[in-house]
């Protein structure tokens, strides 16, 4: 027995495993640094240019000529559509949203895998293209759906000219911003739910309250943080959605700030200063959201309650749990399934048309976007190559942060959190126009490249990359990590060899969410993307603007299915790696 002990030597080196560990990451250390800091640059300088030029440049107007400018440019009135359309939808949105999160964490009208799907479908169809469909069914003259309503009217007596829908209605565009916003308040209240105590439900059935009378005494006060947090959200992402109000709120005459901005760079003469202060304007408005978002989260954090082990009991809703199941139903078929039925039937004909003539509809469309016209072509191979590029880049750089962070326990995994997450507060459209400042002309010239894309790609993603990353490393137990130090392993080797096959499938899952939203990113490639290098986002924007309705149709459906390809060959090919 004594004569196979360990060497003294061996017990030596493995014993201060800490220490050995900290330094067989020195060169993954010094990696993450580098990463960190190029991060942390594409970040500081745009924002720093635009804070310079707009306030302390020799051009600049002074704070009297500031307000002057931006009353000329009717920016009171954007910011009141703003205000307004924000916080309507918003509204709806939470109601929405937290009735779903409610009917199936707490009912017996839980949808099951269905209700699933609520967080996931904004990843089910690129948002550009969602909405030309939601314009293609519901236009008051071509829309699909009004169509077959008005032959309906017809049928008993009531014909119409238009309508009897206008999606290019104040009402219609509320409710498309809304539709995109649902989901993100089912995911945040859903959680809050999951985590509740459910004694203190029970307790209140036990004194007789009804279900309805529980879910307002009890529930919601219970929910209350994350319902705030659910709030905070739908103002950041209001402020800076993009696609909704271009398409929608440009038919409808209602101007946010999004498109504001996007127009006063894009308009002859170009307004870039004015841009750039609406433009950090927005970001003050988002960064404050984000930072009561936190807030709010750590009370909630520090306000945990126990006794989650227990599940909750289910709420008889009796016959009308069928009502509430329908009505989800209905809404993952309004938000995934029907725009994708609009583009594909006007995909399919010559012109875009209320009457749907089957002896018409061919494929000529799909012809011209993938063979005959070459800058749908490219735009189509460049949004792939973009997606797959960016998406493979962020996930590393990701991986690479988190591991060194997790490993440091000092200053260095707090200035990467602080730097990866600030994007988050930085709407999409800002970023887009500080890049154009800063890489559009000087001595860094990147304009209408691949480089400047995915630099502003990696920048807007990686908050969503980092947190992808950050649930694949708590997957892996540090006694690997330190088995692999005791062998003598090299970081390279134990990164390759124990955390990435490992990591796989959160990484994986991580990618596609990357992917999906580079690909089909349109609110900087609007600003960014040139000719020579077209975008599918990009492309589909110029179409509508040029009245190319079949073209852009056949575009999206093709942009889907590719996306629907690519996100279910990479997660089975994770999932068969992590075995």
């Amino acid at each position: 027995m004594h004569g196979r002990a360990t060497p003294p030597a061996r017990a030596t080196d493995a014993a201060p495993a800490g220490h050995s560990l900290a330094g067989r990451l020195i060169s993954l250390r010094t990696l993450a640094l580098l990463l960190a800091a190029l991060l942390c640059a594409l970040i500081i300088y745009p924002i720093g240019t635009m804070i310079l030029r707009a306030f302390f440049s020799p051009t600049s107007a002074g704070d009297e000529g500031i307000l002057k400018a931006l009353a000329d440019t009717g920016f009171v009135p954007v910011l009141v559509n703003t205000l307004v359309v924000v916080g309507l939808s918003g509204t709806l949105a939470l109601v929405v949203g937290a009735t779903f999160a409610w009917l199936n964490e707490r009912t017996d009208a839980s949808t099951g895998w269905i209700g699933g799907l609520l967080p996931l479908v904004p990843l089910l169809v690129p948002q550009i293209a969602g909405v030309a469909g939601w314009v293609m069914l519901l236009a008051p003259q071509a829309g699909i759906v009004n169509g077959l309503l008005r032959d309906g009217l017809a049928f008993v007596g009531m014909p119409m000219r238009t309508g009897p829908v206008n999606i290019y209605s104040f009402g219609g565009f509320v409710a498309i911003m809304a539709l995109y916003m649902v989901p993100y308040v089912y995911l945040t209240v859903s959680a809050a739910l999951q985590n509740l105590d459910p004694h203190l439900e029970e307790a209140s059935r036990l004194c007789r309250a009804g279900a309805f009378t529980t879910l307002r005494r009890v529930t919601l006060p219970a929910i209350r943080p994350a319902l705030m947090a659910s709030v905070l959200l739908l103002i950041m992402m209001g402020f800076a959605i993009f696609s909704v109000p271009v398409v929608i709120g440009s038919g409808a005459h209602i101007e946010l700030l999004s498109v504001k901005i996007y127009r006063l760079i894009y308009t002859y003469p170009p307004r870039t200063d004015l841009a750039i202060l609406l433009g950090l304007f927005l970001t003050f408005v988002v960064q404050s959201a984000l930072l009561l978002q936190a807030w709010i989260a750590s009370l909630n954090r520090a306000a945990t309650i126990g006794g989650k082990g227990l599940r909750a009991a289910t709420t008889k809703l009796g016959p009308w749990r069928f009502v509430a199941r329908a009505v989800m139903i209905i809404y993952l078929l309004a938000a995934a399934v029907l725009p994708v039925v609009g583009l594909a039937i006007v995909s399919l004909q010559p012109f875009w048309s209320a009457r749907i003539n089957f002896s018409v509809l061919d494929l000529q469309n799909y012809v011209t976007v993938l063979v005959e016209n070459d800058i749908t072509r490219r735009a189509l191979f460049n949004s792939v190559v973009l997606g797959i590029v960016g998406g493979t880049i962020g996930m590393l750089i990701a991986a690479v942060l988190v591991v060194t962070a997790k490993s440091e326990r000092r200053w260095f995994g707090r200035a990467v959190d602080i730097i990866t997450a600030t994007p988050a507060g930085i709407p999409h459209v800002v970023i887009g126009v500080g890049f154009v400042l800063c890489f559009s002309s000087g001595w860094l010239n990147l304009s209408g490249g691949f480089l400047i894309l995915i630099l502003a790609y990696l920048v807007m993603n990686m908050p969503q990359a980092m947190r992808s990353a950050a649930a694949a490393v708590d997957q892996v137990g540090r006694e690997l990590l330190e088995a692999s130090q005791v062998f003598r392993a090299s970081q390279g080797r134990t990164f390759r060899r124990i955390l990435l096959p490992l990591m796989l499938p959160s990484l994986g899952a991580g990618w596609v969410i990357l992917f999906v939203q580079m690909s089909g990113e349109l609110t900087a490639s609007a600003l960014l993307a040139g000719t020579t290098n077209p975008v599918v986002g990009q492309v589909i924007l110029d179409f509508w603007q040029n009245g190319s309705f079949p073209q852009i149709a056949a575009l999206a459906m093709t942009m889907t299915l590719i996306n629907a390809i690519v996100v279910v060959t990479a997660l089975r090919l994770a999932r068969g790696r992590a075995r």
